[in-house]
């Protein structure tokens, strides 16, 4: 399961980049499927901008529970302040990703057109 997980996050991050890499040389020759490769490539980035949000969430929820855990398992007072060090950090994570999903580009149309800002922090 987990080399499935990987493999699909290594394609997110990697098919965007050679669809825009083909799409650049299919240019340099003017053949007609340029502007499908793009488009596709417009497509991946999107993909891959909603699973590496998804992926923010999952780790700040994972962080922010692993702070938790360590404040109510761990003896040690120092060890307990680190796990509390966590807590904040997993949901700022979370915000930060939560952020990224609502001011994501609704369609390819306006990818790459100026027409988008990211969200002020």
């Amino acid at each position: 399961m987990i080399t499935v997980i990987a493999l699909i996050l290594i394609g997110l991050a990697v098919v965007p980049w050679l669809l825009v890499g083909l799409g650049t040389l299919a240019s340099q020759f003017d053949l007609a499927i340029t502007d499908r490769i793009l488009t596709l490539a417009a497509r991946s980035v999107q993909l891959q901008w909603i699973g590496g949000s998804m992926l923010n969430i999952v780790a700040g929820l994972a962080l922010a529970a692993l702070g938790i855990w360590a404040v109510l398992h761990v003896d040690p007072l120092l060890d307990r302040l680190s796990g509390v060090s966590l807590v904040p950090f997993g949901l700022w994570r979370i915000s930060m990703a939560a952020a990224l999903l609502r001011h994501r580009p609704k369609s390819s149309a306006n990818v790459g057109q100026g027409d988008w800002r990211p969200p002020r922090t």
